[in-house]
């Protein structure tokens, strides 16, 4: 009861979803309130009545299919229209409907809600199961996921009347509807279900991640001596089950509402940040080889280190007073950038606790549809707060300007991060925060010098560095400057890819005998982390179809006291080793069919879903050719890959499947297939046009089809006509490319390999061709290097200029 009035409390904000099923409304409806009751119970009773059956049917389909038979569909609408509108309700049921529900949704058919509703003077937005999900309303939504009477006519009766799982699974308007309940139980504070028993649960199809509802779900049932067992169980794997009854809920409603509302906006997108009790000891070497090794942080060293400003249990990055210098003056909205494994992560961690003794801090868990009015709340409540974001460059560059907009000029600060090659792929986003006057952009791609030997001294607790290289201090502090360029990923890369690391990874691995379920789910998770993601727990339990979170949890209890390290749930956040790690073990502990299997199977899933930001992303991303490459190898296995995504309509249909299937042939050397499927890319991109009537962007598809012509014209022996005009096209795509607005690097990258290929076949054209050919390219070359002004400064202006600089015509 205390958590259920906590979480009440907390709802009042935003994220309280009420849950109606059968029992709801029963005494309304004349129906007998015990365990039988439920969905189906009701209709069984009332169908077997309608029918005189003798012996009674005790399958509600049978029931149904024969009513339906007997009065078709105008009997039965009339019918259910007839048991299932009141007029009336109770003074507890109006009370409930008092409380700032952010949306109800019920299995009823009948208008209970609604005429209480009324009676608490609230306006509401009935909503049938055949309604549009999208639909733009004012009011509090009631959702009938079943079908509701006063929507329902003679055109719409047999596709919205939902009688029981069965003919649940086969409506098509209810799979939208489920979309939607999953995303607003995410975002929930809290689920009260009122009159719902479980048993029937056919909704989980919708809820895979029934660990992230558990601790926010509340079953009320009616008070009772003595509970049906197999009911309390059933609501025990969903939530928390109270025998208050309704009136019981009500009165606590009432006790509620009758105090101040809380001040705190409803968070959904954003987690506030707790920090933690600096640790007591000095680290030990299992904790230190814990977070190099399986990415396992221990909040407590690293509120230790901070506090003593010492670096015994990590790196703690000169970053972080450059940015609290920066916060003392003007600057608000910072950037850091680096590669893979560079320690963003905690850095920010870092300065979390740094920043939380003057400021409250926010991290964000998932980006939400709402995410902006989330943080105009977050401000208006603590005007100087601080936010974390990272992966920014995942936002759409639109939001994530109107979130930078927030917070220039203002007492607010927001943290950024981002890996170099999304800073690479989102110039336009740069360029948009780089106008603020407020911005600051910090990269971390190199390690000062006491940094390195932080380092070199923290890796002397790890028994594989001490193996790897058994070096005097001078010794490692070269290693870590000079071999590994003062680069914390350069480090990691040759520690994680020991022979050591991979040894103890296959240990961890091998502690347990995982089933084919948990192994998908750990091909997952890794592969995420492959990406450069973190996962939310609840897009791993959606696209895998299980529960993600208790799958995690009994692993854990198998592996021990230190749980398994591979694979860890934080909050709602999957956590696995740095992705080098990853890479390491896909590519030496699975094998490469069994990869691509999974793989398949959650793009599959993905394809046949409304997808979020977030889930669009990871649905582009998986399909690529160069993430997969990283751990797969086999040719046979890349090719099962495309062929099998090349079944789902919603896959064969995107010019960036064809665009990487392309590339995976060109890496064997099949140009006859690579060119058929890059043709096949500029066929999709003409079908988006005449679907949309908009231009689509050819830009990439040009770029990969000049890139496509060199590399045939140095690996194949072509004929001189064939070979000039290879030339032609490939100088007139990067042309066109580099004329087109925001150019970023890899045009100019096209251009070098253009000239590096004609020095290398020119000698098999004649001297007319050689003529026209060095003119088009003395031209193309001198409007790269005037264009190249253009180009953001940073990583894309440097590449292209690298790319310049090494062009010799």
């Amino acid at each position: 009861m205390d958590e259920l009035e906590r979480r009440l409390d907390l709802a009042r904000n935003g994220g309280g979803i009420l849950f109606c099923g059968a029992g709801f409304s029963a005494d309304c409806l004349n129906f007998k309130p015990d365990e039988t009751l439920g969905t189906g119970a009701q209709l069984l009773d009332l169908f077997n009545a309608e029918l005189h059956q003798t012996p009674p049917y005790k399958d509600l389909q049978n029931a149904a299919d024969a009513l339906q038979e007997k009065i078709a569909d105008n009997g039965m609408m009339t019918l259910l229209k007839k048991q299932f509108t009141v007029s009336d309700s109770t003074g507890d049921m109006t009370d409930l409907l008092r409380y700032p529900w952010q949306v109800v949704y019920t299995t009823n058919y009948d208008n209970a809600l609604e005429v209480a509703a009324q009676a608490a003077h609230r306006q509401v937005d009935p909503l049938n199961n055949t309604d549009d999900p999208k639909t733009a309303t004012t009011n509090l939504e009631i959702i009938h996921l079943h079908g509701y009477v006063r929507k329902w006519d003679i055109h719409n009766f047999r596709e919205s009347c939902v009688l029981g799982a069965e003919s649940y699974s086969k409506l098509t308007h209810v799979k939208s509807w489920l979309e939607r309940f999953r995303r607003d139980i995410d975002q929930a504070q809290i689920v009260v279900f009122v009159g719902f028993n479980a048993g029937d649960f056919h909704l989980n199809q919708a809820i895979n991640d029934l660990t992230g509802l558990r601790a926010k779900a509340f079953f009320i049932n009616r008070p009772t001596a003595e509970a049906n067992p197999d009911v309390v169980a059933a609501q025990k794997r969903l939530g928390t089950p109270l025998f208050i009854g309704r009136i019981g809920l009500a009165t606590t409603i009432k006790q509620l509402l009758a105090k101040e509302t809380p001040k705190e906006p409803h968070l959904a997108s954003f987690v506030k940040y707790t920090p933690p009790n600096p640790a007591a000891t000095v680290p030990t070497r299992a904790q230190i080889e814990d977070l190099f090794l399986y990415g396992k942080i221990e909040p407590s060293q690293l509120a230790r280190d901070a506090s003593n400003d010492v670096s015994d249990y990590h790196i703690q990055r000169s970053a972080i007073q450059q940015t609290l210098d920066a916060i003392t003056g003007d600057t608000r909205i910072v950037l850091y950038d680096g590669y893979a494994c560079d320690g963003k992560s905690i850095l920010t961690t870092d300065l979390a606790y740094r920043l939380s003794g003057a400021r409250p801090v926010y991290r964000l868990r998932q980006a939400y549809e709402n995410i902006l009015n989330e943080i105009a709340e977050i401000l208006s409540y603590v005007p100087n707060a601080a936010l974390i974001i990272e992966n920014c460059f995942d936002l759409p560059r639109e939001r994530l300007v109107s979130i930078a907009r927030q917070f220039d000029g203002q007492d607010g600060v927001l943290i950024l991060t981002s890996r170099a090659v999304a800073l690479d792929a989102s110039p336009d986003s740069l360029k948009s925060l780089c106008e603020f006057r407020s911005f600051q952009k910090i990269t971390l791609a190199c390690l000062s010098q006491s940094e390195a030997r932080d380092l070199s001294d923290l890796a002397d607790q790890i028994a594989g560095w001490r193996d790897f290289h058994k070096l005097d201090q001078d010794a490692r502090l070269r290693f870590i400057n000079d071999t590994c360029q003062a680069s914390l990923p350069h480090f990691l890369l040759r520690l994680l890819q020991s022979d050591y690391v991979a040894n103890r990874y296959r240990e961890e691995f091998n502690k347990l005998s995982l089933n084919k379920s948990e192994r998908e789910a750990i091909i997952t998770a890794l592969y995420v982390t492959n990406i450069g993601e973190n996962a939310p727990l609840t897009f791993l339990s959606n696209v895998m179809e299980i529960d993600y979170g208790s799958l995690i949890d009994r692993i854990n209890a198998r592996a021990g006291d230190r749980a398994f390290r591979l694979i860890r749930r934080n909050a709602g956040i999957i956590e696995t080793i740095p992705s080098i790690g990853a890479q390491n073990i896909l590519q030496n502990l699975f094998d490469d069919t069994e990869i691509v299997d999974t793989i398949v199977f959650v793009l599959k899933n993905l394809a046949s879903v409304s997808r979020n930001s977030f889930e669009q992303r990871m649905f582009e991303q998986l399909m690529r050719f160069s993430i997969l490459s990283k751990v797969v190898s086999n040719s046979d296995a890349i090719d099962r890959f495309f062929e099998h995504n090349k079944q789902e309509l919603q896959i064969r249909r995107r010019p960036l499947f064809w665009l990487q299937w392309h590339m995976a042939k060109c890496e064997v050397g099949a140009f006859n297939d690579a060119e058929k499927f890059l043709e096949q890319g500029y066929s999709e991109a003409s079908e988006i046009e005449r679907r949309t009537r908009t231009t689509y962007d050819r830009r990439q598809l040009n770029d990969r089809r000049a890139k496509f012509l060199m590399m045939r014209a140095a690996q194949t022996t072509r004929a001189k006509a064939d070979l000039f005009r290879d030339f032609k096209e490939a100088v007139t795509l990067t042309d066109k490319i580099l004329h087109q607005n925001d150019p970023q690097h890899y045009p100019f990258e096209t251009l070098a390999e253009i000239v590096r290929t004609y020095n290398l076949v020119s000698v098999r054209l004649d001297s007319g061709h050689k003529f026209q050919i060095n003119s088009w390219l003395e031209s193309l070359v001198h409007y790269g290097r005037e264009r190249i002004g253009v180009l953001v400064s940073g990583y894309q202006k440097d590449k292209a200029q690298s790319a310049l600089d090494n062009i010799v015509i």
